[in-house]
């Protein structure tokens, strides 16, 4: 660039100069013109962080922004390397072909003349800026080895849910070999509950503090910023004028929506052949209704997506643990959650989850309701050992009120409940068996998870699900419900690759519950007279003892 002007040469070193005057694409009217950031792109652009996973909507230019953005990173970087990563071999070759290679053969003509391009091969650019030093840009279907500076995956879900070797290989291969200071951009539309990209989404959009610099951050981008398509809509159709208008009208209350946006939601329901599931998953309102599960669910998806956008945040976060025989919260970043203190005289269930507490296995569960409003008051969720769940299982308990407690006694289940029980925890589950021998019932500690009981507890919970529509707060657990489904056997679990822990952890709180009081009485104090009460005010005031019989001149002292 040594030949260009002083003026030239600032605006050509403008990253924000160059990407809205040097690069042509082919817009959605099938025409080329110079490439300018949409409201969407330029939102993610100040928003961006160092590794990103964005949620989004259909047709909003994501996958152009980022062609056009890691081109000029190349372009503009020496001994950069850029890879941009398609969910199969047919859209690399037309992202390269029609975004990558457009954009360069389209290239300002003058401009080009600083580079020459060493090699240029189905899917890839490289640049050489002479004296050795070389960039690149590689378009493909899968993960390269060797290290980049900057990935962009594109339809991640689509691929995790498609190639899941693939995805496995992204995951352990290529993004762990970008440096810190690079930079991941994963994009996706939603493609069921399972796979890669959903946990990374959830773990970083319900995150409650600022991600650190190898930690992903979460973006959800819904149809409502499809400016240039909602503008095109030129007549209002009446939702009473609507196929299911009623589900609209709904629809259009729930979620706020003009009477412009739900005449172009509406027309993508017709477009997709009115599947709701689809157009949930392609055109988004809300990050949970993307993921809703088009398979066989257990529960009804449609009641928990209300649910889920009723949901609260915990008040509290933190762990608990006893301290001379007395439990104590103390506020971190810790494995409890807290929506609601234990109040005075309010009845609590705890049902517990249990596992062998190992990383990246099952999760060891708590659930605390409030019996009377059957709301989730407090949450523990950890990967902790046995022996320490039985301590944090006593603490939590004996802190709400010394709850009532229902902990699963399969394999580590019952010794959590053998430790409770040497504890002295006054508030256990007995679970009722026949001896066939002595022809006797016996109480056994623990609620013992069996085909029966399992399908008893999940068809109690089912219902209050289906008829309680106010005491949901705890999202993690409606999250769960939503990836809870039928097997091709009929059996109801979680779908594979994911965790039913808090659905049955709720599932049997909501089921011993019954054996339980609503709440507890609260002591009556008996009213005292008003010559009573003047009598203590007077003794407190002047000392007086003497209140059998009282003056006008007592209250003038």
């Amino acid at each position: 660039m040594e030949n260009l002007t002083p003026e030239n040469k600032a605006k050509i070193n403008s990253k924000e100069w160059r990407i809205s005057r040097l690069y042509t694409i082919v817009d959605k009217n099938l025409k080329k013109i110079i490439f300018k950031k949409n409201r969407v792109q330029e939102d993610f652009n100040q928003h961006k962080h160092s590794r990103n996973i964005i949620l989004k909507s259909r047709q909003l230019g994501f996958t152009t922004y980022e062609a056009i953005d890691s081109l000029d990173d190349a372009l503009f970087t020496r001994n950069f390397s850029d890879l941009f990563i398609a969910h199969t071999k047919e859209d690399a070759i037309e992202i390269f072909d029609k975004k990558v290679d457009l954009a360069w053969k389209n290239f300002n003509k003058d401009l080009a003349k600083l580079w020459k391009v060493d090699s240029s091969t189905a899917n890839k650019l490289k640049f050489d800026f002479g004296e050795g030093n070389y960039s690149q840009m590689i378009v493909s279907n899968s993960g390269r080895s060797g290290t980049h500076n900057r990935v962009h995956i594109s339809e991640f879900a689509k691929l995790c849910a498609k190639y899941p070797a693939k995805a496995d290989e992204i995951i352990t291969g290529t993004i762990p070999s970008v440096p810190v200071d690079g930079r991941i951009d994963i994009e996706s539309t939603a493609e069921g509950m399972g796979g890669h990209f959903y946990d990374i989404f959830w773990e970083a959009w319900t995150r409650k503090r600022e991600p650190l610099p190898t930690e992903f951050k979460a973006h959800f981008y819904n149809w409502q910023w499809d400016d240039e398509d909602i503008a095109k809509v030129e007549r209002i159709i009446p939702t009473s004028q609507m196929e299911e208008g009623e589900k609209f009208k709904k629809y259009q209350t729930d979620n706020k929506l003009s009477d412009t946006e739900i005449t172009y939601y509406y027309s993508k329901w017709l477009s997709l052949k009115k599947d709701w599931d689809k157009l949930h998953q392609e055109y988004p309102t809300t990050p949970d209704e993307a993921f809703i599960s088009s398979g066989s669910p257990y529960f009804d998806n449609e009641k928990i997506k209300t649910y889920l956008s009723r949901t609260e945040d915990p008040k509290e976060v933190g762990e608990i643990r006893l301290v001379d025989g007395k439990p104590v919260f103390e506020s971190c970043d810790g494995d409890l959650n807290i929506w609601e203190r234990p109040q005075a005289y309010s009845s609590y269930v705890i049902g517990g989850d249990t596992a062998e507490g190992l990383e990246g296995g099952d999760y060891q569960v708590l659930e605390v309701i409030d019996n009377k409003t059957l709301k989730c008051v407090a949450k523990f969720k950890s990967h902790v050992p046995p022996d320490e769940l039985a301590i944090v299982a006593f603490a939590l308990g004996k802190w709400y009120n010394w709850a009532y407690m229902g902990i699963e006694s399969n394999k580590d289940g019952l010794w959590v409940n053998s430790e409770l029980f040497k504890m002295g925890y006054p508030n256990l589950y007995y679970r009722e068996e026949m001896d066939d021998i002595a022809h006797t019932v016996k109480r056994k500690l623990g609620f013992r998870t069996d085909i029966r009981s399992r399908d008893n507890i999940l068809v109690e919970l089912k219902s209050c699900l289906n008829t309680i529509t106010d005491c949901w707060t705890n999202a993690d657990f409606l999250r769960e419900c939503m990836t809870f489904v039928r097997s091709s056997n009929g059996k109801p679990e979680a779908m594979q690759g994911r965790h039913d822990d808090e659905v049955m952890a709720t599932a049997i709180a909501f089921y011993i519950r019954t054996n339980a009081p609503k709440e507890f009485k609260v002591p009556v104090e008996i009213p005292q007279t008003n010559l009573e009460i003047t009598r203590n005010r007077l003794e407190r005031l002047y000392g007086k003892k003497d209140t059998q019989i009282i003056k006008q001149s007592d209250y003038l002292r």
